[in-house]
């Protein structure tokens, strides 16, 4: 048994201590069928995602303050206790959205493994979901993703993957390519000398970036939207949004630049902005998010939390689409190369790995979360259907914990190639519906992105 199935890790054990009844560490996902489920199936594939992967199966308890909880198996129990069954009272994607935003304010029982499986029926025709919700502290977003898949038919292409991320972590080796026009020895300084400007250009520019988010947490400066008054709203809401296809995507970044969360960032800026002008509510000029970074090595698939962050800080000004994608891509770049997050994983994992028993007060917690208005996520999936318990997922969705009162947790998710987002917020009168309406606006303003694309595209046609 290796050291991270016995004990927690630093990085764990900050997400049990973030953790209070209205802000839960709940990472979760949504699986639909077109007909039921073998109980059978079902189980024994639960049996097999304990085996491999032992946090399915333990508690951690009997924490000390030189010394992290350990992961305990729990006597008399077995993956059939974690299993919830429930029928819908109304055939509806409200009736199902409702009940898994009730599921995500439930805490779970510390008695047994962090993890449930509610099996939902009810749904129009012979139709069901899965919805699979786990605590934080079992794994990042990746590692629990990871896991869950391993119990479907992608499990027989996870070592391809493997290997795929592998050579996606080795540097591309670029064979220069010059002109005959000019000298090779002008052409090799003319490459030196953009090197260095484009490198110092980047380092600036992360500079000033992570300059400005230590200023954040140090000087009062407060979100005024998405905030309210009073304590934060046990009750939650989720959403999630139409698909948009993954071609359609890669027009717009050959037209606009960018990655594909580039893009996806711009879109999800403008949308949150016309939710706050619509409501007469817009105040802040940037729309700050929390960016999780991976921290995994290309070949770690393991279920334990290897994850940082960053805050990003994206324009809700009147740019074109052009300027703004410009603009997000900047940030994310800083992100990138931003120092943080690796210094604030090893502080983390060095100070609640030696001496977990060091709890700083609520107020920290508090006042460092409720900073971003939110957190953007992105879980990479199936790239082909797959199928789990013998019969094929129509719809895979992810979701990802809020950060503070009054945030927007947002995931996107590939499947399938096609793209869609998650959302999870506080109910409240202040700002109502806020994940139905910008999950409804995302597949709209992204048409409409598209469009600019086709007709620039058309232009150069």
């Amino acid at each position: 048994m290796s050291s991270i199935d016995e004990r927690l890790e630093g990085m764990d054990t900050l997400f049990l201590k973030c953790e209070h009844t209205r802000r839960l560490m709940t990472v979760s996902s949504l699986w639909t069928f077109d007909h039921r489920l073998d109980d059978k199936s079902v189980y024994r594939l639960l049996d097999k995602l304990c085996s491999a992967y032992p946090r399915f199966a333990r508690v951690p308890c009997r924490p000390s303050f030189f010394k992290t909880a350990t992961w305990t198996v729990p006597i008399g129990w077995s993956p059939p206790n974690n299993v919830v069954l429930h029928t819908l009272n109304k055939p509806t994607t409200h009736a199902l959205q409702h009940y898994c935003s009730q599921q995500m304010a439930l805490p779970l029982d510390y008695a047994k493994p962090l993890w449930e499986l509610h099996a939902i029926s009810g749904l129009k025709g012979d139709q069901c979901a899965f919805f699979w919700k786990a605590h934080h502290v079992m794994s990042d977003g990746q590692g629990f993703i990871r896991s869950i898949l391993s119990t479907t038919s992608i499990e027989a292409t996870l070592q391809r993957l493997e290997q795929q991320s592998l050579r996606q972590g080795k540097p591309k080796q670029v064979v220069p390519r010059y002109s005959n026009r000019w000298p090779y020895c002008i052409m090799k300084i003319f490459s030196f000398v953009w090197m260095v400007i484009s490198h110092i250009y980047v380092y600036w520019m992360t500079w000033i970036h992570d300059l400005w988010v230590i200023l954040l947490c140090m000087v009062p400066l407060r979100r005024n939207d998405l905030m309210y008054d009073g304590l934060q709203s046990f009750e939650k809401e989720m959403s999630w949004s139409e698909d948009i296809l993954m071609s359609d995507i890669r027009l717009v970044r050959k037209i606009f630049g960018g990655t594909l969360n580039d893009v996806m960032v711009a879109v999800i800026t403008r949308c949150i902005k016309d939710y706050l002008e619509k409501n007469g509510r817009r105040q802040d000029n940037y729309l700050r998010l929390v960016i999780p970074v991976s921290l995994r090595h290309p070949n770690d698939w393991k279920c334990h939390n290897v994850v940082s962050c960053n805050w990003g800080f994206f324009s809700m000004g009147n740019e074109d689409t052009k300027e703004l994608i410009k603009q997000v891509r900047r940030e994310m770049k800083a992100i990138k190369t931003s120092f943080l997050p690796k210094l604030m994983y090893y502080w983390i994992s060095f100070i609640w790995g030696y001496m977990p028993g060091i709890t700083p007060p609520r107020w920290m917690y508090d006042y460092v979360c409720d900073i971003p208005h939110g957190v953007f996520t992105n879980l990479p999936g199936p790239t082909s259907p797959i199928s789990f318990a013998g019969h094929e997922v129509q719809n895979y969705r992810t979701f990802p914990p809020q950060v503070g009162k009054g945030s927007i947790g947002i995931a996107l998710i590939s499947y399938n190639g096609k793209v869609s987002i998650g959302a999870i917020a506080d109910v409240t009168n202040r700002y109502p519906n806020l994940t139905q309406s910008v999950c409804q606006r995302f597949s709209k303003e992204f048409g409409f992105i598209l469009h600019e694309a086709q007709m620039e595209l058309s232009k150069c046609a």
